[in-house]
């Protein structure tokens, strides 16, 4: 059985600096937050590769990780795979 993805919007947004799921959520911390539509908010490790080498794409093989907050009701899980860090120095960011 799949899961229906077609009304959900994509997990992960950031709105003004800010995850927007927890934006339209309420609740205390250590307790936890639950969305507006009532489901608790889960979150998901997302991996950021550093290209830190001398050409396209490559690096070291080291990685940062965050845990990015959704709501599993309304938005679809991250994806695993994040966008690509590029320190100064890097083949794409001299």
């Amino acid at each position: 059985m799949s899961e229906d993805t077609g009304t959900k919007r994509k997990g992960g947004q950031i709105k003004d600096g800010k995850w927007l799921v927890l934006m339209e959520s309420n609740g205390e911390p250590g307790v936890g937050f639950r969305h507006s539509c009532g489901a608790e908010i889960m979150a998901k490790q997302v991996a950021h590769p550093i290209w830190d080498g001398p050409f396209p794409c490559s690096g070291g093989g080291e990685c940062r990780y965050e845990d990015v907050p959704y709501c599993p009701e309304c938005e679809e899980a991250p994806d695993y795979h994040g966008t690509p860090i590029t320190p100064k120095g890097s083949f794409h960011n001299p």
